[in-house]
């Protein structure tokens, strides 16, 4: 994935957030993965190895999608508006997270 691509998904992950259609941190993202609620998960390429093992594991049992940005936690928490660091987000929407999709699809 290219730089400019990386600023599209950050930009439309903002998009997703104001419409109300994302979930922010590993916990609520696990959650919901749980309760099937959760159309893909994007996580942070520099986040910490636990939580990347977490959300990729659970993406794997529940057959979520889990794609990984490159980006550092800090840049993604800006993106949807949070301070400090979020390791990963989900997109509860399925016309989001299939725009989302073709990024990694290329």
């Amino acid at each position: 994935m290219t730089e400019s691509e990386a600023l599209r998904v950050l930009s439309t992950l903002g998009l997703c957030k104001k419409a109300g259609r994302l979930l922010s941190g590993t916990p609520a993202c696990c959650d919901a993965m749980r309760a099937g609620k959760l159309c893909a998960v994007i996580y942070a390429q520099t986040a910490a190895e636990n939580s990347k093992k977490r959300i990729c594991d659970k993406a794997k049992t529940y057959s979520v999608p889990a794609f990984s940005l490159p980006v550092t936690p800090e840049a993604l928490a800006k993106s949807v508006g949070k301070a400090g660091a979020v390791a990963a987000v989900g997109i509860t929407d399925e016309g989001f997270a299939g725009a989302l999709r073709k990024y990694w699809d290329n």
